[in-house]
C-alpha cells in the first residue's frame, strides 16, 4: 500500500513538473513576443498602456474561438476517409464559419487599435507577429 501510495504521489509530482516546465516556456516565449513587439512597433508608454490591452483581449478571443472550433474541424479532417458526403459538407461549412467569425475578429481587433495606434503601426505589428513567429521557429529548429 505504501509504495502504491508513493507511485502515485511520484507521477503527480512529476506531471506538475513537467507542466511547470511548459507553461514557463509559454510565459518565456510570451514575454518575449511582447518585448520584441514593443521595440518594433516603438510604441510610446501611452501607446503601450492602450495597446496591450487589447492585444490580450484579441488573443484571448482567437484562442478560445480556434480551441471551440478548429478541434471539430481538425477531427473531422482526421476521419476524412471515414465520414459520408453530408458530413464532410456540414465539416465545410464548420471550416468556413470558423473562417468568417476569425476574419470578423481580426477586422474589430483592427477597428480597435486604430483608435490607439496609427495604421502604419498596425501593419508594422503584422509583419513583427510574421517575423517573431519565423524566428521562433528558426531557433526550435536549429535546437
Amino acid at each position: 500500500m505504501k509504495k502504491l501510495i508513493f507511485c502515485i504521489v511520484f507521477v503527480m509530482f512529476s506531471a506538475s513538473l513537467v507542466w511547470s516546465q511548459n507553461n514557463s516556456e509559454e510565459k518565456k516565449i510570451e514575454s518575449l513576443k511582447v518585448a520584441f513587439i514593443t521595440e518594433e512597433l516603438n510604441l510610446s508608454s501611452q501607446e503601450a498602456e492602450k495597446f496591450w490591452p487589447i492585444y490580450r483581449k484579441y488573443e484571448a478571443k482567437n484562442d478560445k474561438l480556434y480551441d471551440e472550433k478548429w478541434c471539430a474541424v481538425k477531427n473531422g479532417l482526421d476521419l476524412i476517409d471515414e465520414i459520408d458526403e453530408a458530413t464532410a459538407s456540414a465539416l465545410l461549412n464548420e471550416y468556413i464559419d470558423l473562417k468568417k467569425q476569425s476574419a470578423q475578429l481580426k477586422e474589430d481587433f483592427v477597428n480597435e487599435l486604430k483608435r490607439v495606434i496609427p495604421a502604419k503601426k498596425i501593419l508594422h505589428l503584422k509583419k513583427a507577429e510574421r517575423d517573431f513567429h519565423r524566428d521562433l521557429l528558426k531557433k526550435l529548429k536549429n535546437k
